[in-house]
């Protein structure tokens, strides 16, 4: 009997004979962003990617920053980085920079985000810098700054997330 995962490779196999040269290479692409995104032994209290950062080439960095790779899985009709691109960039970076600082099993979720695009996104990445302006006990209040490889300003972000309790705090809560 064939187990679930040889069957998905066949699938896939089979998939992949069906595509034209110019679809592999872009498949190739989008499987090399995968492959980039490995957490490290040094800093493995990081929290793993989700599929849509993955998707498209943000990683974290260890002092806070969160980066984009540029390329096509996050190209505009024009070449450069497509806005919502961006904006999920600065999403993640502020996220990820709220949860380096709650309990165990409290969540962040996005409760509103403005984005102001300044130039265009281009060259070979873009880096996120969220900088934590008010924390209260459920929300925060951050911006984030997009800046290309050469610091020019892309993007400023604005945004207010709130911060899910822990099992923890509403149990203490209800003592």
């Amino acid at each position: 009997m064939i187990d679930k995962r040889s069957e998905q490779i066949n699938a896939i196999q089979n998939q992949l004979n069906t595509l034209k040269d110019h679809e592999l290479g872009e498949l190739a692409h989008i499987l090399s962003l995968y492959q980039d995104q490995t957490v490290s032994e040094d800093h493995p209290s990081a929290v793993p990617m989700h599929f849509l950062g993955r998707f498209l080439g943000i990683t974290q960095n260890q002092d806070g920053t969160s980066e984009m790779k540029l390329g096509l899985q996050n190209a505009n009709t024009y070449g450069v980085a497509q806005g919502g691109a961006i904006y999920t960039l600065a999403d993640v970076a502020i996220g990820f920079s709220i949860l380096q600082d709650v309990e165990e099993g409290q969540k962040v979720l996005t409760l509103e985000l403005k984005v102001n695009f300044i130039e265009k996104g281009k060259g070979s990445r873009l880096i996120a810098s969220p900088i934590i302006l008010r924390r209260g006990r459920s929300t925060v209040v951050s911006e984030c700054t997009v800046t290309d490889e050469q610091g020019n300003l892309v993007a400023k972000a604005l945004g207010t997330f709130y911060i899910t309790s822990s099992r923890k705090a509403r149990e203490e809560e209800t003592s």
